[in-house]
């Protein structure tokens, strides 16, 4: 999740989203940095868009409740970051 994270940050600050730049903003997060989860992640989303990648996750989530009905409403977090991305980077390619 934190190398999704990164990436994603990346991305909005105009950077490639490579290995290298997904290692750097972890680093500078104070993260812990897993090389192999990295490489992993990085070859998943080669050669993708990420407004792709952002619009399939999008996708899945959709169904997901995001609270109400008391206790444990606290995922929406995540989602509403997602949005938030989603509609910056559209910002940015126009």
């Amino acid at each position: 999740m934190l190398e999704a994270t990164a990436y994603l940050l990346c991305k909005i600050g105009g950077k490639s989203g490579s290995a290298d730049d997904i290692k750097a903003v972890l680093e500078a997060a104070g993260a812990a940095v897993n090389e192999d989860a990295i490489t992993s992640f990085c070859g998943d989303v080669d050669g993708k868009d990420v407004n792709e990648l952002l619009a399939a996750g999008m996708e899945k989530v959709k169904d997901v409740p995001l609270g109400g009905g008391g206790g444990g409403g606290g995922g929406g977090g995540m989602l509403l970051l997602l949005l938030l991305l989603s509609s910056s980077e559209s910002s940015l390619s126009e």
